[in-house]
């Protein structure tokens, strides 16, 4: 067995000898976790791709893993590590089914040549998820139905929003309601209310964040609060601790 990890040795270093070109040589690909927060989730895939298609995948526990390595070819790639998908990423990207709101989606993502012996890439989550936080005045069960629609339907597979029908329910969430938002590319999100007798009524909501000063290119996401009155004739925004009222108009 020694004989054999010797000549083993010999072969490695002949094939990749510093007297010879080294193109061909893998480069060793360090991912480096230790700047993930700690309201990342645990569960992470990593995709390395290249123009020839995928080099490397797997799943990582980032509460076990502070660095990954794996040999890649030197060349150009595009590194991929997104947390909490739901299991709804693909190699494409992340598809978010119609009736579905966003997964509550971290992702990391960046360009690199490999060219070297050794390529260390420092890993930095994105929170790219907006929870909104729907909030009902007057006590009691809230009689209406609400849907909110959008421009936005997942994520290709760089993270860049990829416009296409966005629809779903708000989730109740204890006294108020739930919805997860991904990243927008214009202010086009709308909320409706309607039942209960009462003709239905559709607030801009991507109109009034925008107005309150909400960033939808920020690189990570803050969480909105929004309220809306029994009577369905205003809308409460609060953004970063500022709030805006909004008199219900009519969307057309």
């Amino acid at each position: 067995m020694k004989i054999q990890a010797v000549v083993a040795c010999i072969f490695l270093l002949a094939s990749c000898s510093v007297k010879e070109v080294r193109d061909s040589c893998p480069c060793l690909l360090l991912f480096d976790f230790s700047e993930c927060g700690g309201a990342v989730p645990s569960d992470a895939d990593l995709l390395v791709t290249s123009e020839e298609g995928v080099v490397w995948e797997d799943a990582v526990d980032l509460d076990v893993h502070t660095r990954y390595s794996v040999y890649v070819p030197k060349t150009d790639l595009h590194l991929r590590v997104w947390s909490g998908d739901g299991g709804l990423a693909t190699v494409r990207g992340l598809d978010i089914p119609l009736g579905q709101d966003c997964p509550e989606i971290y992702m990391h993502d960046a360009d690199v040549v490999a060219t070297g012996e050794m390529l260390t890439d420092t890993v930095r989550m994105r929170k790219n998820h907006c929870v909104m936080h729907i909030k009902t005045e007057g006590g009691g069960d809230f009689p209406f139905d609400m849907k909110v629609n959008g421009n936005v339907s997942g994520y290709d597979h760089a993270g860049n929003p990829v416009e296409g029908k966005f629809e779903c329910t708000p989730e109740r969430d204890g006294d108020d309601f739930k919805v997860v938002l991904p990243r927008q590319t214009d202010d086009r999100l709308m909320l409706s209310v309607e039942g209960d007798g009462v003709a239905s009524k559709t607030f801009a909501l991507g109109q009034y964040l925008s107005a309150g000063g909400y960033d939808w290119s920020a690189p990570d996401l803050d969480d909105v609060s929004v309220t809306i009155d029994y009577a369905l004739t205003e809308v409460r925004v609060l953004v970063n601790g500022w709030e805006s009222v909004y008199a219900y108009d009519v969307i057309m």
